[in-house]
């Protein structure tokens, strides 16, 4: 589906195009995946559940809504803002950080069921700070966040896995870490352990960003070249990048379920804070 969300006359409008797909692939039996988009918060969200039966499935529903209910409640209002690089702030990041821990502190609480014991689920999150001109990206696990920028594709997440950590400690190489049998071995999900430790991320985005949303069943057989190149496709537009997303995947195997968000910058708000 595609969207345009046109914001009202406030001096902070943002608009957006959105679109997104989710398939099952073309081995697995169900879709642990979900995703979530909620354009009246500027939220926007992808889950890829972790856990035998229909666990994953809960978890990664469940993070999404907790998410969206956390926010939309108005957790939290009087808070102190995070402050980034460059001087970035934004009180939406210190709020989407608290809806990460309510959602964690559900999943935990849910999975002492037995038949969901040990489920969890990563989750990525883009949330437009409707008091500034920042966006706050938080992660937990392998779900990733590219922003396309022109030409050039960049990505703002960095994997919560055993390969990574390795990779960062010099241990192995990023092309080694691609065709690991450890790759999808994760350090951090939502409800797996009493705490959570998302990493977040501040961003000012510009009018024609486009940024991507991701499960591993995407990024995993498609590269971010391939996936700007369809985003900048001249035929179609967002719903149809999503769609032609999934279908390489399906075509190189369909081995997981894949999930893709896209979400344009139509209109930013005026500049606050230090130019970066």
């Amino acid at each position: 589906m595609s969207r345009v969300l046109v914001g009202d006359a406030r001096p902070t409008t943002w608009q957006f195009e959105w679109a997104a797909r989710t398939e099952c692939g073309l081995v697995r039996r169900e879709n642990q995946d979900a995703y979530g988009v909620f354009a009246d918060l500027g939220l926007f969200l992808v889950a890829d559940g972790l856990g035998g039966h229909r666990g994953g499935q809960v978890a990664s529903r469940m993070a999404i809504d907790v998410v969206r209910t956390a926010l939309a409640s108005g957790l939290a209002e009087n808070v102190t803002p995070v402050i980034g690089p460059g001087g970035l702030a934004s009180t939406g990041a210190r709020r989407l950080l608290r809806a990460f821990d309510v959602a964690n502190a559900s999943i935990w609480r849910a999975a002492r069921d037995p038949e969901r014991h040990g489920m969890g689920t990563t989750i990525v999150a883009l949330l437009f700070d409707p008091d500034t001109d920042v966006a706050a990206v938080c992660h937990v696990g392998d779900s990733r966040m590219f922003r396309l920028r022109g030409d050039e594709i960049t990505q703002l997440t960095e994997d919560h896995t055993m390969v990574q950590r390795w990779v960062r400690e010099g241990r192995i190489r990023p092309e080694e870490a691609a065709i690991s049998p450890h790759r999808h071995v994760v350090t951090h999900a939502v409800g797996t352990q009493v705490d959570v430790q998302p990493a977040l991320h501040l961003e000012r985005p510009r009018v024609g960003d486009v940024l991507l949303l991701t499960s591993d069943g995407i990024h995993d057989s498609v590269t971010p070249a391939e996936m700007a190149a369809v985003v900048r496709a001249p035929t179609g537009g967002l719903e149809q990048a999503c769609q032609r997303l999934v279908d390489v995947a399906d075509e190189r195997g369909g081995a997981d379920n894949a999930t893709v968000v896209m979400v344009r910058v139509r209109e930013c708000p005026p500049r606050t804070g230090p130019v970066a």
